[in-house]
């Protein structure tokens, strides 16, 4: 179920992109070597954007929703394409409904009880969030006694730092305004946030 996140360690967030903005910010992603986007829910026509950008890419692009806080959250996603669930907390009844649609979810945790728990409800990849203020020590900390537990992490995360996280044992990093810049987006610099998203898979070479 989480083999279609395999080798993917860089995930750029979605959050709150202008709706017409959508498909060219993600052909800029595309071209800069992006695997995989999260359109998170709280985002305008969330759900639109996902069935969109999942039909427009035919399976040549991981997409997924985050800020999924609720069951009915999650079936919207799932019923839009969602390939798979991200939450910035630990909702069992979600884990659940992912686990039974055979869908990747990853819940989001901040201590080794909690990504235990998501782990035994069937999660085996948990988001670490706020990754900054846990930082990759912590990582590197917690693999020594859940070296099972898969993770992603997200929160703070920008070009300088998101190496350290994956040097440390996380699998995936999340980023959004660090890599898709707020200035760079309006102004429809499209070529700026390709070498961006470039210059971050460059850095996660490990």
């Amino acid at each position: 179920m989480y083999s279609k996140l395999q080798g993917i360690q860089l995930i750029p967030v979605l959050r709150k992109i202008p709706y017409p903005l959508c498909h060219d910010l993600v052909k800029a992603l595309k071209d800069g070597g992006i695997k995989a986007v999260e359109i998170t829910l709280d985002s305008e026509k969330a759900t639109e954007m996902i069935q969109e950008v999942k039909e427009r890419n035919d399976g040549n692009l991981l997409v997924g929703a985050g800020t999924v806080l609720t069951v009915e959250d999650c079936e919207r996603a799932i019923q839009a394409g969602a390939e798979f669930i991200v939450s910035p907390s630990l909702n069992i009844d979600v884990v659940n409904m992912c686990i039974s649609e055979n869908i990747p979810v990853i819940p989001g945790v901040f201590t080794p009880s909690e990504m235990q728990t998501a782990y035994s409800a069937g999660a085996k990849m948990i988001k670490l969030f706020p990754a900054e203020t846990l930082g990759p020590k912590f990582i590197k900390n917690v693999r020594g006694p859940l070296p099972h537990i898969g993770i992603m992490t997200t929160g703070g995360i920008n070009l300088q730092t998101a190496r350290s996280y994956i040097e440390a044992g996380a699998q995936i990093v999340g980023a959004g305004s660090d890599l898709i810049k707020k200035d760079w987006l309006l102004s429809k610099n499209w070529e700026a946030i390709t070498n961006e998203a470039i210059a971050w898979n460059r850095s996660l070479q490990v």
